[in-house]
């Protein structure tokens, strides 16, 4: 007999949690799993964020939301609601099928939700985030309520090891379990090939992400406007949007990079501007395991990266790249590095080919299926 397996997430705006999701769902076998997404909101609560992947979930995957958030007075009265009457009363008000699973695919609002449900699922809650920056500002009484929600779990699971030790360093009882984030490597392959794209003949570095304060993008310009003021010649497509982009474009400005720094948007196949560069950068202060530092090694390109979770398992023995110091100036090294030694670039390319075997689809929806078998 078929599982039913729900997987909760918050919408199912563009970022890498909800990528990973409809790879995650779209793959797994539809002879073990019957599987509904379920979004709490029908868009994004953040109002520059829309539905925009090129991929949807499958025929056999069920997509259904809750709250209908585009009606304004629907949506305060679920607010008002939810503050105001018990949890569990609107778990069951907006829940009415049974699942074998349910799976709380993000912290937050979807966690919260899933751990007042009433059914005897077997319950995971998934991390995806470094969980020390998390709970940094939280309260003594914020963080019990937080271990009271955890604890109606019956798996934790995080996308990293260091995701996993973040946790188990706030609530030391717990066991949190590694599951690597599954990815479609034949179709990145396939996508990136879809698109010539044209380049100067300089160092072309790529970075992609939502436009936010927690992306590190501020510091990433002014390592490179360092890098000019120091003669090096580059180019940098910064392919994303969000609610830094008119403050990024204005440090552009400021810092005369307008000809270096070419903000392209959001795209729904960033891969042949991955495949056609030299080199993608990560700026980030946290992650938890990052899709696009995987995308790149699928690619087999090389990555500088700051050093934070889960980027040393990324690049497990091997050497994709450089993981540098996660500071402006650790970034402004690893960039002059690689523009002064651009040759090494190919060494760091046949590294991350061998690297990218690891993440296979295959071996990844392997780990997956382990962990809903246990239900």
């Amino acid at each position: 007999m078929k599982k039913k397996v729900a997987f909760y997430i918050e919408s199912m705006v563009v970022g890498g949690a909800e990528k990973v999701l409809i790879d995650l769902v779209n793959n797994l076998n539809p002879d073990k799993y019957e599987v509904t997404v379920i979004t709490l909101f029908k868009k994004s609560i953040y109002s520059d964020y829309f539905f925009q992947f090129e991929e949807e979930f499958i025929h056999h995957v069920q997509y259904k939301y809750l709250i209908d958030n585009t009606n304004k007075l629907r949506y305060r009265l679920f607010n008002y609601l939810y503050a105001h009457i018990p949890k569990c009363k609107m778990y069951r008000y907006l829940i009415k099928d049974e699942y074998d699973i349910e799976v709380a695919f993000y912290e937050g609002w979807p966690t919260e939700f899933v751990s007042f449900s009433s059914q005897n699922s077997y319950k995971i809650a998934w991390l995806h985030t470094n969980q020390s920056r998390l709970y940094q500002k939280l309260t003594t009484i914020q963080i019990e309520e937080k271990k009271r929600i955890y604890q109606t779990f019956d798996q934790i699971v995080g996308v990293s090891e260091a995701v996993c030790k973040s946790f188990k360093d706030i609530f030391p009882k717990s066991e949190p379990y590694c599951v690597y984030n599954p990815l479609q490597d034949e179709l990145i392959y396939t996508k990136a090939l879809k698109e010539e794209v044209k380049r100067q003949e300089v160092t072309q570095f790529v970075t992609v992400g939502r436009l936010l304060a927690i992306k590190g993008y501020e510091r990433l310009i002014s390592a490179l406007a360092e890098c000019k003021r120091d003669g090096y010649s580059f180019g940098l497509w910064m392919i994303g949007d969000g609610e830094n982009r008119d403050q990024l474009k204005e440090l552009v400005k400021r810092y005369y990079l307008e000809q270096e720094i070419q903000f392209l948007g959001h795209k729904a196949n960033p891969y042949p501007y991955v495949k056609a560069a030299d080199c993608m950068i990560c700026s980030s202060y946290a992650e938890g395991l990052s899709t696009v530092v995987i995308e790149s090694i699928i690619l087999g390109k090389p990555v500088i990266t700051t050093d934070c979770s889960g980027m040393k398992e990324i690049f497990g023995t091997l050497e994709c790249g450089y993981i540098c110091e996660n500071s402006e100036e650790g970034l402004l090294q690893a960039i002059k590095k690689v523009l002064e030694e651009p040759n090494d670039l190919e060494y760091y390319n046949k590294q991350a080919q061998q690297r990218k075997v690891f993440f296979s689809l295959k071996n990844r929806m392997a780990d997956v299926e382990t962990l809903l078998d246990r239900a």
